[in-house]
């Protein structure tokens, strides 16, 4: 039998924000990010049995449903999680591209992609894709936005 996994938002504390996955015993994945002009993706870990099964792009959908008008960054650089390697480089920037991420290396960052802030229009629908997901907060959780 499959465990229902659920979305939860654990912080919401400015600049810190947290999403985790969660079955009803374990957390299979979770995303760090940190919020301001640029809303930064600094990790995004999925548990290895829970691979290939959507999670990681849930927990992308997220993040930018969360902040749709504020262009979001991060580094494609691969990252073990769970002990485990996880993506490659190249599929990893696949990966972003498909999410609307670009290529934008800085010196001190090859890896640097940036998704652009949606127009105001196009940020109602969340973020962008058209999937929209209840995300549960924690208990006393609160942040300005969903």
């Amino acid at each position: 039998m499959v465990d229902r996994v659920r979305l939860v938002r654990v912080s919401a504390d400015a600049p810190r924000l947290v999403w985790e996955l969660h079955t009803q015993t374990e957390r299979v994945a979770y995303l760090d990010a940190l919020d301001g002009d640029l809303l930064w993706v600094s990790h995004i870990g999925v548990d290895p049995r829970y691979r290939r099964l959507g999670h990681a792009t849930r927990l992308l959908h997220a993040v930018l449903a969360h902040a749709p008008a504020t262009p979001v960054g991060l580094a494609a650089a691969p990252f073990p999680s769970w002990r485990q390697p996880g993506l490659l480089h190249d599929d990893l920037r696949t990966w972003y591209t498909r999410h609307g991420f670009h290529p934008e290396p800085s010196s001190q960052d090859p890896y640097r992609m940036i998704r652009p802030a949606m127009p105001p229009e196009a940020a109602r629908d969340g973020c962008g894709c058209g999937e929209r997901e209840k995300i549960e907060l924690r208990a006393g959780e609160r942040g300005r936005r969903a």
